[in-house]
């Protein structure tokens, strides 16, 4: 099936985006659907188009969330009493794809990629590693020696696990710009996913690499020299973790919960990471999914009426969670420096928020109770879909909790959640809505399978409450 949509001609389909017409965007998306196209690809195909024209790197980043999530559509249950066709499920999630990718799309629609001399391996002085070289040129702002390295690497053949895992290794203990750097690294590679890699990925590197190299004026937080420092000083240790013999005790990184929403100190918080991952052996993947929940928590203290606070307090969650994604992406030991660097950023945001006169004031759900909707799958998901369109937050709460008590799917109610988020208008809050419904649904379903006792609750709440409280765009507020 991937072949079928890699080979759909999209050019009347862009002269469509280029008009900036929202009519006849939804009109073409419905049609697309209807020949049985998928969206998740098609949207990964206009990713790759946008790149060109999208140097921010919003645009993009939400093309992949709404790649990502539209794969969660697969598994709603069919409707009892359809209203819709099936195989336009998608549409509010690609017509919103189509409406942030048009302006990126005529911008760089006249552009043609051009790509820098790869600098291979095998062109490194004595001594020198690909990941040496790379870090020497992000941390010396070299724009162009880093992309030349990451083409190079590409050049070689070499896997595309070890792309990523330069990239990611190479900012591992940077953080500028509100953590985008990684956000759009990691995004970025699940646009590749869509489409799957091969000769397609070239846009992807060179979309990302100007945004890894450290700027001499970045606005690099003053926690990021002692995490540095301490990174420096436990590298070796963490690294042994590749010999570990024993099963993971992943219910270790529990109390780095509480820590990272406690401690005031990075370098605190840095040891809190290191006893859970090394002297209490939990697994990377947990202590990341524990970080990613602890991002989560800062976001309940926001008042539902400070939109602007609540997406500027998301980033913690956006970070968290794509650092979790990395760990599902990659197993090498070159990437731990990054739940360090996840650990002291969520924290520091969380004394910032608590800090806020915003802050402490979120209206918080009563325990859930019984409303309408019976206990079918299906009726429980149209009962959530119609409370979230009336912006019902506790009822709403109310019905993805009693779904998930049922046992049912988790990825239909993310699904769910998903389409009413498309319907914000992505233009007002740069697709901020669908990327935070997609980091709260990838921190939810990677969630450790020996850690289920405990409660995600926030990370259901914090996706509705990204759905419901943006402006929605009044034309897809009627699909």
């Amino acid at each position: 099936m991937t072949a079928v949509e890699m080979g759909v001609d999209l050019s009347s389909f862009i002269q469509v985006l280029v008009s900036g017409d929202k009519n006849r965007i939804i009109a073409a998306a419905r049609a697309h659907l209807q020949q049985g196209e998928l969206a998740d690809i098609l949207i990964g195909r206009l990713a790759l188009l946008a790149t060109l024209g999208d140097p921010d790197g919003h645009a993009t980043t939400t093309l992949g969330a709404a790649a990502m999530l539209s794969r969660l559509l697969h598994f709603v249950p069919d409707p009892l009493t359809p209203t819709t066709a099936l195989e336009e499920r998608a549409l509010p999630l690609f017509a919103q794809a189509l409406f942030v990718a048009a302006p990126a799309i005529q911008a760089g629609n006249q552009r043609a990629l051009e790509i820098p001399e790869p600098f291979f391996p095998s062109g490194l002085r004595e001594g020198q590693s690909v990941e040496s070289a790379l870090h020497d040129a992000v941390f010396n702002n070299d724009m162009l020696l880093t992309e030349r390295l990451l083409f190079g690497l590409y050049g070689t053949g070499a896997d595309y696990r070890t792309l990523q895992v330069r990239t990611y290794d190479s900012i591992a203990t940077t953080f500028q710009n509100g953590g985008h750097p990684l956000i759009f690294a990691v995004r970025g590679f699940q646009v590749l996913d869509a489409v799957e890699w091969g000769d397609r990925a070239p846009a992807i590197i060179h979309w990302i690499a100007p945004h890894l190299p450290l700027r001499p004026n970045s606005d690099e937080p003053e926690w990021v020299q002692p995490l540095r420092s301490y990174v420096d000083k436990v590298l070796n240790d963490v690294k042994k973790i590749r010999i570990r013999l024993a099963l993971p005790k992943n219910a270790n990184a529990l109390p780095l919960r509480q820590i990272i929403t406690n401690e005031t100190d990075a370098t605190k918080v840095c040891q809190g990471v290191y006893d859970a991952l090394i002297t209490n052996g939990a697994s990377p993947r947990a202590v990341a999914s524990v970080i990613a929940l602890a991002a989560a928590d800062i976001l309940l203290q926001i008042d539902d009426t400070d939109r602007e606070l609540f997406i500027h307090a998301a980033h913690g969650l956006l970070f968290a969670s794509a650092v979790r994604t990395i760990f599902q992406q990659v197993q090498d030991v070159d990437v731990l420096p990054l739940l360090f660097t996840s650990a002291a950023y969520v924290s520091a945001l969380h004394q910032e928020i608590s800090a806020h006169p915003s802050s402490h004031k979120a209206s918080a759900p009563a325990a859930p109770r019984v409303v309408g909707g019976g206990l079918v799958a299906t009726s429980l998901l149209d009962t959530l879909a119609g409370q979230l369109a009336g912006k019902d937050y506790a009822d709403a709460f109310t019905s993805a909790h009693r779904y998930l008590s049922v046992g049912y799917d988790a990825r239909a109610l993310f699904a769910t959640i998903a389409l009413s988020a498309a319907k914000i208008d992505a233009s007002g809050d740069q697709g901020h809505a669908l990327q935070i419904v997609q980091a709260a649904s990838d921190a939810f379903l990677l969630w450790p399978d020996d850690l289920k006792e405990t409660s995600l609750d926030t990370l259901v709440q914090i996706a509705i409450r990204a759905a419901l409280y943006g402006e929605r765009d009044p034309l897809l507020a009627q699909l």
